[in-house]
């Protein structure tokens, strides 16, 4: 079964909506160190969190300094920290390790730039998806990368590429980048991803959902799985 995060909730409104749609994991972006449209502080992000179903889970996608990510993880409390940003190997592997003390898992985006490198130390996906698996993360976020964005770029990363991540570990490994209601059925009958992350592809501007595309997501990623 192919699951569903929707990431840049910024509302209880659209969190409510996405849980009702059946979305698997909400996303809140938090003291991201670039600027980004749906930036919460660990606060706003925590009266969120706390309002997140037990069945589903809470997301926390940041990046920045270990002690940083670290006391944004004590005060939102979320299911998953999302690290999206240039963390190092070294850095990805103390976090992983001090956060599942607490109870909180560690996943990891390797961006792709139209070249095909990862946005990392490791610039091979293959090699770096080999080396993050060591690291003691729980899954692997396949993202596009650009200058301008560091997420919500809305352009689709080289399915290509994604499977030959996917073929070099056996950590879950989450498509994102570019994905929309309209195109989601087709790439999940090429990818067989084990989720999905999808921000701007259901917004109707940025920071606020858009329930018919929420909506048309799901049934899209239901037909996929009814027929898996």
């Amino acid at each position: 079964m192919t699951r569903v995060k929707v990431c840049g909730l910024m509302n209880q409104k659209d969190l409510e909506l996405c849980v009702q749609a059946g979305v698997h994991t909400t996303g809140f972006v938090v003291d991201f160190p670039e600027p980004v449209p749906w930036n919460l502080s660990p606060a706003e992000a925590r009266r969120l969190i706390d309002k997140v179903p037990a069945m589903v889970s809470s997301c926390v996608v940041t990046g920045g300094a270990v002690d940083k990510i670290l006391a944004l993880a004590q005060t939102a409390r979320p299911d998953i920290i999302q690290l999206h940003h240039q963390e190092t190997l070294e850095e990805v592997k103390e976090l992983s390790s001090r956060l599942s003390c607490w109870g909180i898992k560690t996943i990891k985006a390797l961006r792709i730039d139209s070249q095909g490198r990862c946005a990392f130390e490791i610039s091979d996906p293959p090699a770096a998806a080999r080396a993050l698996q060591e690291a003691g993360i729980s899954a692997l976020v396949v993202d596009s990368y650009t200058t301008s964005l560091p997420g919500g770029t809305g352009i689709m990363v080289e399915l290509s590429t994604f499977k030959r991540i996917r073929n070099h570990t056996h950590l879950p490994v989450i498509l994102a980048g570019g994905l929309n209601p309209a195109n989601t059925l087709k790439v999940l009958e090429e990818s067989h991803p084990y989720a999905i992350d999808v921000l701007t592809g259901v917004e109707e501007r940025p920071g606020r959902k858009d329930p018919r595309k929420v909506k048309e997501l799901m049934q899209a990623v239901n037909e996929f799985n009814s027929r898996t």
